[in-house]
């Protein structure tokens, strides 16, 4: 029996002191470093940028003139076998058959160029629009994984550290139940105390190992461990308030909602480009035509347009007008949600500072006062078992409490400064 309390008090230090599974292997980097990655390789960002040069490409053939067409024919060629040439008296002859070259081009009227090319420039503004927004949301999510990660790899330490604490508690519990000092349930009860953290723990690393590979996705990157310690002793030192600009200002600050606003403006583009296709365009022709050998080689001119009888376009106008009110109200959308997202994330973070500077600047030390304590009186034998595990148990939750404080004013932060891009404000 004695040996075999031995082992597992070994085995909870030995446990205790193992890094979380995979993580050796994996390469540390700080925020900094993730969010620098991410911006180089995220996958969404990389194919956000190739919508802009898609955007642009098609820009480009938006503003292209039609191509004009050249047309060359040959006709009144001889099939009987009579000659296909005419000799004349001093020797020369000429060709009997016609020749005719053309030269055609398309003409857009009605502004057609115009509006194609104001459509195309909105793609291109909401192509960058998108792009900003989806650096602006993939800087917040690399945060909140960073963070969450940090979270979980901290709950981690601190139930193993628990463990082994408990573990050496044990041993001294071995000792004074050897001596009558306490029953053996007491013991045992030490013992049980020590495994349910080491479960906790084990539950902590799969938490740690989930944001990891999250972390590890948007870094795109086959795994990656966080290098900072959100457990780092100090306290949060109260920020700052600087003045924030009004709701009215941030929304014209929006990336999401400038490529709504793009979005509109395009589909209104298209519209009128719709309506302008009622107007025939024209096209100009201009020939030139040989036809020997009794008559004189001439040119000539004409123009060509359709007729708008049986098809006027109204479907596809009805279509583009469709799709302008959509994309209103899609912007009316993105503007409820905007606000409410400014207010979410102000209040969000409001808590997240007043929670974390009570349980790191306030209840931490305490906590962790009490139960140093009490863990030296019940090593000296004046205080009891039920007080040193409850001591030890309301340390532990308050530091893991500590610890998801910190994470979530990281993440409540960066959500902040995510909802209102262009200011230098981090908190309120």
């Amino acid at each position: 029996m004695k040996k075999t309390i031995g082992l597992a008090v070994a085995a909870l230090c030995v446990f205790a002191a193992t890094p979380a599974p995979g993580e050796d292997a994996a390469p540390r980097v700080t925020l900094a470093e993730a969010l620098r990655v991410a911006r180089a390789q995220n996958p969404d960002l990389l194919a956000a940028r190739a919508d802009v040069e898609s955007a642009r490409a098609q820009r480009a053939t938006a503003v292209a003139l039609p191509n004009p067409a050249l047309a060359y024919s040959t006709s009144k060629i001889a099939t009987d076998g009579s000659p296909a040439n005419t000799i004349y008296g001093n020797g020369f002859y000429s060709r009997s058959y016609d020749t005719v070259v053309s030269a055609s081009q398309l003409v857009e009227i009605g502004g057609k160029r115009k509006d194609r090319r104001v459509s195309a420039d909105e793609g291109i503004a909401g192509a960058t629009a998108r792009l900003a927004d989806t650096a602006r949301l993939l800087e917040a999510a690399v945060v909140r994984a960073y963070t969450s990660a940090g979270v979980a790899r901290a709950s981690a330490t601190i139930a193993r550290e628990t463990a082994a604490s408990f573990g050496k508690t044990a041993g001294l519990a071995k000792e004074r139940e050897a001596a009558g000092e306490i029953s053996i349930s007491e013991k045992t009860q030490i013992e049980i105390a020590a495994g349910r953290f080491l479960a906790d723990a084990a539950q902590a690393d799969l938490a740690y190992a989930n944001a990891a590979r999250a972390l590890a996705a948007l870094l795109n990157l086959p795994s990656v461990a966080p290098a900072e310690d959100l457990d780092a002793p100090g306290e949060i030192t109260p920020p700052d308030s600087p003045a924030t600009p009004d709701d009215d200002t941030l929304l014209t600050r929006r990336p999401d909602l400038a490529a709504l606003e793009a979005a509109v403006r395009k589909a209104e583009a298209e519209l009128a480009l719709q309506k302008a296709f009622r107007t025939p365009d024209p096209t100009l022709l201009a020939q030139y035509e040989r036809q020997p050998p009794d008559q004189r080689s001439s040119v000539g001119f004409g123009v060509s347009f359709p007729l708008p009888v049986f098809n006027l376009n109204g479907g596809a106008i009805h279509a583009a007008q469709v799709a302008v009110e959509s994309a209103r109200r899609d912007l009316a959308r993105g503007r409820v949600r905007v606000r409410q997202d400014l207010a979410a994330t102000r209040d969000a973070l409001e808590t997240a500072q007043l929670r974390a500077l009570r349980l790191v600047n306030d209840l931490l030390p305490k906590a962790q006062t009490v139960r140093d304590t009490v863990r030296f009186a019940y090593e000296q034998g004046a205080a009891s078992l039920l007080e040193l595990l409850e001591a030890e148990r309301n340390a532990n939750d308050i530091r893991l409490a500590a610890i998801s404080a910190r994470g979530e004013l990281a993440a409540a932060r960066t959500d902040f400064r995510a909802a209102r891009p262009g200011t230098d404000r981090e908190q309120p």
